[in-house]
């Protein structure tokens, strides 16, 4: 399955809608975290960032903010392993 290529300002100028279809189906998972008692889940879609803040978690989504500015990443690098780093992969 290949994953399909949209750019920071066109997924932008889609629904919401259309933009939680896209994360689900071609966004990679970064890190979930809680902000004022509320999960907030941040993906990465090609060469952007995309936080889904939910009202209730994968029920109502509250706010989506999209950046392309890897300091968005910041709040969930203590969540991110990379295999093969500390050695115990090999």
């Amino acid at each position: 399955m290949t994953k399909r290529f949209i750019d920071l300002e066109a997924f932008k100028n889609l629904t919401v809608a259309e933009q939680l279809n896209i994360l689900h189906k071609d966004g990679v998972h970064v890190g979930k975290r809680m902000v004022d008692y509320k999960p907030v889940i941040l993906f990465q879609v090609n060469n952007f960032y995309v936080e889904v803040h939910y009202k209730e978690y994968r029920k109502d989504v509250n706010k989506l903010l999209v950046s392309d500015n890897v300091e968005m990443v910041h709040p969930y690098l203590k969540q991110i392993q990379v295999k093969g780093l500390d050695g115990a992969d090999e």
